[in-house]
């Protein structure tokens, strides 16, 4: 398998988390041990990184091409937007990564490209800003497949629908099948000529999000265009699969007995009251970012309030997202 994509510093606040994985690393990690002798292309500032030294030691093999400096993704939680540094708007392009072979998962790069040829491949752009189509750089594929979220899908293509927005791309950009990521809510596959399939999210005993979509890409590229599952058993395998890395926020992956897992029935939405504090200058926009993050999950959020009336508490989830 090949895997083309970047190499990032990750650190977070709560939990305390401090890594170099990135897309590329993290979908390397987690292959390490399904598909072995693996190649990981990317770029690198510094070949004798603690991010090399612990993909060699997993027997992933390394072609890296250079670049000028670290790139670091910073959160707060993980469901927080990251701070990326530098910006990305200053990082300094290098020239395409160009990669040959049966089976490729190639990711959307900050500091590059990656140009593919490939029997089966499957890409996740990693942006909903003016995200790139696979063979804008020339890149080719018998037989393509995307993963993209559902924010993503509508960002690219203008359209609200799942369904007419996958089917527009799909034709646009000779895709052979789409998986749209819908996080809580599981995920959808639409193959060319086929009636659109379910997904279910699995539950976890906690939820690690930094990472999860690389995670799903790896596991789903791995069962479709390495292993030649269907493109529907190869996504709830890599939902499942999701959920197991979610418990640890480890790989390579402890997977167990996939078939244990127990799928996230109810998509009715819940409702979650932010109780607290409004009256310091970190406060408001605090439980604002605390709002953006629980929509993000499909949850219903209340107002903002300093208590919740004895009277309206049956309306709202036992949570509070910020104490006084």
């Amino acid at each position: 398998m090949h895997i083309v994509g970047g190499l990032y510093h990750e650190l977070c606040c709560v939990p305390k988390w401090d890594a170099i994985y990135g897309s590329g690393g993290r979908a390397a990690s987690v292959l390490s041990t399904l598909s072995p002798n693996s190649t990981l292309h990317t770029y690198v500032e510094d070949m004798n990184s603690p991010g090399i030294t612990s993909l060699r030691a997993l027997g992933i093999n390394l072609k890296c091409s250079p670049r000028q400096s670290n790139i670091v993704f910073s959160y707060f939680h993980p469901l927080s937007r990251p701070h990326i540094q530098p910006q990305a708007n200053v990082i300094q392009r290098q020239p395409a990564i160009k990669v040959s072979g049966e089976a490729v998962l190639r990711f959307g790069f900050l500091e590059g490209d990656a140009v593919i040829d490939a029997h089966r491949a499957v890409y996740d752009p990693q942006t909903w800003q003016n995200s790139p189509a696979f063979s804008e750089n020339e890149s080719i594929a018998s037989e393509l497949a995307v993963v993209l979220n559902e924010f993503e899908l509508q960002s690219t293509t203008g359209i609200n629908e799942l369904d007419l927005a996958s089917s527009y791309l799909m034709e646009s950009q000779d895709i052979a099948v789409i998986v749209v990521k819908r996080g809580p809510q599981g995920a959808m596959v639409f193959k060319r000529g086929c009636q659109a399939a379910y997904v279910p999210a699995y539950r976890s005993s906690r939820v690690f999000k930094i990472g999860t979509g690389d995670v799903f890409s790896a596991i789903f590229a791995h069962n479709w265009a390495e292993r030649r599952y269907s493109a529907l058993t190869a996504a709830d395998t890599a939902s499942r699969s999701v959920a197991v890395y979610c418990g640890t926020g480890r790989t390579p992956l402890d997977a167990g007995d996939l078939s244990a897992l127990v799928a996230v029935k109810s998509n009715t939405k819940g409702t979650v009251a932010l109780e607290g504090a409004y009256n310091t200058i970190d406060s408001d926009p605090g439980n604002r970012r605390n709002g953006y993050s629980q929509k993000e999950l499909a949850s219903k959020v209340g107002p903002i309030v300093i208590d919740v009336p004895r009277d309206r508490k049956s309306e709202f989830a036992p949570a509070i997202v910020k104490k006084r």
